[in-house]
């Protein structure tokens, strides 16, 4: 069960400090997330999840809010801790008028403030995410319903794809077992 090899910015290569200078420049923060460090020893690798991370959650026309709660979603219902800690401290840097109390009950189905559009697709990208045969049957058209609620082509094709790596993260933070960066816990 032991693969929490973190690679450390003083003990990376050059090529991944160019990296990790990326990823702190882009999301305007002194360290590297422990889920990038997990990969500093394969400079490929770690490209790749920097893509697809950079390319699918901070950049695109759907807001980070909203990408932000569907993956913290995701991350309670998969049951896994890292994601929905970083996700859901990542909701309240966001926004700061979302307390802990109403995230949490947000992720066990209770309401929030936040607009009905958000609350729709919150469902919806949760089910295609964990559930994604549901999502085919001929009587579940989840792209209309989120036409309906205003989402563009594109935005739904961006949904899609968080979906996708809110499992893809979940899945990988798992097998290796990462440790997380801090707690997701009540402002005291």
């Amino acid at each position: 069960m032991k693969r929490q090899t973190l690679v450390e910015y003083k003990d990376a290569s050059p090529e991944i400090q160019a990296i990790y200078d990326e990823v702190m420049e882009v999301i305007g923060s002194p360290n590297v997330f422990n889920f990038l460090k997990a990969f500093g020893n394969n400079e490929k690798v770690l490209r790749a999840f920097w893509s697809m991370l950079r390319y699918t959650l901070l950049e695109g026309d759907v807001p980070a809010l909203l990408k932000q709660l569907i993956l913290f979603r995701i991350s309670i219902e998969y049951g896994n801790t890292y994601c929905a800690s970083l996700h859901g401290r990542t909701v309240l840097r966001i926004d700061p008028t979302i307390t802990y109390d109403e995230l949490i009950a947000m992720s066990e189905g209770g309401d929030m403030d936040i607009p009905a559009s958000y609350g729709v697709a919150i469902e919806l990208v949760t089910q295609m995410a964990l559930h994604p045969k549901t999502v085919a049957a001929e009587d579940f058209d989840f792209e209309e319903q989120l036409r309906d609620e205003g989402f563009s082509e594109q935005e739904i094709d961006e949904l899609i794809s968080v979906a996708g790596f809110g499992v893809l993260l979940n899945t990988m933070t798992d097998i290796v077992h990462i440790p997380t960066e801090a707690p997701l816990a009540p402002a005291t």
